[in-house]
């Protein structure tokens, strides 16, 4: 074997010498054989005749040994490929529209493929990734990773893994000579970088720290990006000092340019130890009040399986469950034991799947659905040259082509066409991929992907195009190869195949027509979703509002200083021109935030089996700026600050499920793990806070200016708020000015996210936007081909008739006539086809189910605009087709063969 590989690979890549040495090898022969005919007394000429004629045909034996060495079969490609480059030549507009169909689809493809990738499929650029998993808990409804720090040591001293470590994302503010700034981070505990096996550029990572060592020598590790962008690459950085959170730490490593944290979607830029949460909350290693966003992730032992280690993680987390110090846990709607889970964590944590994971299938399915209508289309484009080829195919057979040679001659054209379509449909996939990842870049921590153009989507594409190619091509060929001989000679480019009752063509643009259905009915459902989503009432104004963050540094860290920070910052808002009223808040509706605390009503049962409230610490105009309607008592006001009473503003769900009949205003409730008692002063009206989709949580609101005291005796006010200013006009007009206004405030506070409120509600609705726009995109694209497609076969099927129109008109047949025969098989088609597509939305409709929002998945009236739609456009393109056919000349007609 490895002596042929040898020769085939002599003789392919010296092309030139082996032909040279197998003439001069035939030569040889017939001189040798020439050479005894002489010595017998035969004439030089004729002994070299004789030779020849005994040799053989020369060219006949080349080919043989050709195909000896397996050159044949590519020199036979390279005619092919030549020959298939001249058909795309002589039709030019078959082959532009065979293209673009073929570029838009397989661009759509490895788009939304790349972006899959990326965001599902990808493995973490660590270690032996597949070693890693996250350490959860369960009751057997849903999985949670959430977790605190007594957790990580109990799993840690379990001594059954190899290694367990932890980290807990964060945003740090970064000062610098040239100002301050945000930093997307985590706290990580003191083996984090050795446990996952990081890669590191430059320095070191974190591998023997000790977390409780509070603080002591604090260092950081940045991402190669953040050393790229804020420090040129510098080879010296390691040893620097950066300022963080007022506290200076050295840089001791660089993390290699593929390592972005273990989330994906997000990049982390600064990594802390867990050790310098001590100086801002010195009880977090030993409290056990709550959980917290810390995810804990442990490596197998070498040559202990997954099962093995999990029969210690489950009861080893029950016991801890169980422990009196977790009653707090216990509490609320499920009471019952849980048991520790283990989830693989070799492609990071499952955030971006569970969120866009089933969007992005569906998206998938969608642009596979177009790909096919694309592959109908070109299909039909090669069956109608096909056709006009019948003569040369029967020349070709009659002078004793096989058939066999015949179809591969015409599946090269196939894949030489699919090849130019995937090679535009990766430009196409660039800029689609490009637009794509603009879209999740909203918000305040936007999805970052990295989608380049690496050998799994060049894979991707190629296989996508080879699979093309062989769809669309190959019935085509065997069509065309299958003329009967005598009549396709006798007809000018016709075929002499008897036409079947149901033509191929018509049979592949009816399934043109349904798959359109199937695409044209989700983008409609997603869209009126959407449309449904915006339109609800969530109790808050979405109209005439201007949000932007603000994050305080150390230098603020006090009570006072951040009270009277945040006063002066509320009175130059409300100095401006067209400023309604102005408000600060711990959180604003619908930004993706969540604080659940419980609650105790001193002297008063509450319902059994409540979970907590949704807290939120606000200003007295908060109401007012959001128009959130007062029910019943007063709102917060000016005076309700450090030393008088402590007041409380609740929801009325909150009142209803806490209280039912009784009267809620003047209660005392104890919020969390806060000491002080607070008076229920007001009633206000619900808003879905959380999520347009979730249910109406139960709000409960504090005042910014009154902290209150924690069990540990801490007292403070929040170092992130959101401000909130309702204005007169348009706020996206008076947003530069706002942010430049108190940029001037001193401080050092990091103002970021500027946007309207209705901006805030799109980000909200992220995922159902993107699948509305995208349906609605590749909708309209399959749309376009399949009308494209049925205009294509109904004018190619009218011209194919034109003899036979021709007699009906001249024995008296009018246009109308002939437009009505037409446009009847057209609409026949088009019926069966609705009809199929129907079938195909209900048997699929429960897909998009968990993406709509008040309408079935089996809507009728989406199903009967869509139809009806889709039947006018059908009958729009027969009759113009059918138009253009009548125009002819009957006596034209009737010499047309």
């Amino acid at each position: 074997m490895l002596s042929r590989l040898r020769l085939f690979a002599d003789a392919l890549f010296r092309r030139g010498r082996f032909e040279k040495s197998m003439a001069d090898e035939m030569r040889f022969h017939m001189d040798a054989y020439a050479d005894d005919l002489m010595r017998s007394g035969v004439a030089a000429d004729e002994a070299r005749r004789r030779a020849r004629l005994e040799f053989g045909g020369v060219e006949t034996v080349r080919e043989e040994c050709r195909q000896a060495r397996g050159l044949r079969l590519l020199d036979e490609l390279r005619q092919d490929l030549i020959y298939a480059r001249r058909q795309m030549a002589r039709s030019p507009l078959v082959t532009a529209a065979a293209l673009v169909s073929l570029a838009l689809g397989i661009g759509a493809n490895t788009a939304i493929f790349s972006v899959m990738d990326a965001a599902l499929f990808r493995t973490l650029p660590v270690q032996n990734p597949h070693e890693l998993y996250y350490l959860g808990h369960t009751s057997g409804s849903r999985v949670s990773t959430s977790a605190n720090y007594p957790l990580l040591e109990r799993y840690r001293n379990a001594g059954v893994f190899a290694a367990v470590t932890a980290y807990e994302g964060e945003s740090f503010v970064v000062k610098s000579a040239e100002g301050v700034e945000r930093v997307n981070g985590q706290f990580v505990s003191g083996n984090y970088h050795a446990v996952l096996g990081v890669p590191m550029t430059l320095g070191r990572g974190f591998s023997t720290e000790r977390d409780r060592d509070a603080g002591e020598n604090p260092i950081a590790v940045i991402s190669d990006g953040y050393w790229s962008r804020e420090f040129a690459r510098d080879p010296q950085i390691v040893g620097r000092a950066l300022n963080v959170r007022g506290r200076e730490v050295t840089i001791v490593g660089v993390t290699a340019p593929g390592f972005r944290g273990l989330t994906p979607g997000s990049t982390v830029d600064l990594t802390l130890p867990m050790s310098m949460m001590a100086l801002d909350e010195p009880e977090f290693f030993d409290a056990r009040d709550g959980w917290v966003s810390l995810s804990l992730v442990g490596r197998l032992k070498t040559g202990v399986s997954e099962a093995e280690t999990l029969a210690v993680v489950a009861p080893l987390f029950t016991r801890f469950w169980m422990e009196p110090a977790n009653e707090w846990a216990r509490r609320g709607p499920n009471p019952e034991a849980r048991w520790g889970v283990m989830a693989p964590a070799s492609r990071g944590s499952g955030e971006l799947r569970g969120r866009y994971g089933v969007a992005l299938w569906i998206l998938m399915g969608m642009v596979a659905t177009v790909l096919l209508i694309a592959c109908v289309n070109v299909a039909n484009l090669l069956m109608t040259r096909a056709t006009a080829r019948a003569t040369e195919v029967s020349v070709r057979l009659s002078i004793g082509a096989g058939r066999a040679r015949l179809i591969r001659q015409f599946l090269t054209e196939s894949y030489l066409l699919a090849a130019a379509g995937g090679l535009l449909g990766l430009l196409m996939a660039h800029w689609t991929s490009s637009a794509l990842l603009s879209f999740f870049d909203n918000g305040p921590y936007p999805v970052l992907l990295d989608v380049p153009l690496n050998a799994k989507a060049l894979g991707f594409t190629a296989g996508v195009s080879m699979l093309t190619g062989l769809a669309f091509g190959l019935h085509p060929a065997w069509r065309a190869t299958g003329v009967a001989l005598s009549p396709a000679l006798q007809r000018r480019g016709g075929s002499a195949a008897r036409p079947a009752r149901w033509p191929v063509g018509r049979a592949l643009v009816a399934a043109q027509i349904a798959l359109c259905m199937l695409l044209l009915t989700a983008c409609g459902l997603l869209v009126q979703s959407v449309r449904n989503l915006k339109a609800v009432d969530a109790g808050f104004t979405r109209e005439n509002v201007l949000l932007f963050d603000v994050e305080l540094g150390e230098a603020l860290g006090t009570t006072e200083g951040r009270l009277r920070y945040y006063d002066e910052l509320l009175e130059r808002l409300r100095a401006l021109p067209g400023v309604q009223s102005v408000a600060l808040a711990k959180r604003s509706p619908l930004d993706s935030s969540s604080e659940l605390r419980r609650i105790e009503v001193p002297g008063f049962d509450a319902p059994s089996g409540l979970p907590g409230v949704s807290a939120n610490t606000v200003t007295p105009e908060y109401f007012r700026t959001l128009d959130i309607d007062l029910i019943r008592g007063r709102g917060l006001a000016e005076q309700d600050r450090d030393g008088s009473e402590k007041v409380v503003v609740v929801g009325e769900s909150m009142a209803r499920d806490w209280f039912g009949s009784a009267e809620a205003l003047g209660r005392t409730i104890l919020l969390g793990g806060n000491r002080d008692a607070m008076t229920i002063v007001g009633i206000v009206r619900d808003t879905r806070h959380e999520g347009i989709r979730a249910d109406v949580p139960r709000s409960v609101y504090t005042p910014l200016a009154q902290p209150t005291e924690s069990f540990d005796g801490s007292v403070g006010v929040p170092d992130e708020l959101t401000a909130m200013v309702k204005v007169d006009g348009n706020p996206s007009l008076l947003a530069p000015s706002v942010v430049d206004h108190v940029r001037t405030l001193e401080g050092g506070a990091v103002f970021s996210w500027v946007r309207t409120m209705q901006q805030q509600v799109d980000v909200a609705l992220l995922r159902e936007r993107l699948l509305a726009r995208l349906s609605t995109a590749f909708g309209l694209l399959a749309f376009l081909l399949a009308a494209t497609g049925l205009y294509g076969v109904v004018s190619y099927d009218v011209t194919r008739r034109t003899h036979e129109i021709g007699i009906c008109m001249a024995l008296g047949a009018t246009r109308q006539m002939v437009i009505r025969h037409v446009l009847r098989d057209v609409l026949f088609m088009s019926v069966i086809a609705i009809v199929i597509g129907t079938g195909l939305t209900l048997a699929t409709a429960r897909t998009l189910s968990a993406f709509l929002f008040g309408l079935s998945s089996r809507d009728p009236q989406t199903l009967a605009f869509v139809g009806a739609s889709l039947l006018v456009t059908i009958l729009v393109a027969g009759y113009v087709a059918a138009w253009r056919a009548t125009t002819r000349d009957p006596m034209r007609a009737l010499k047309s063969p």
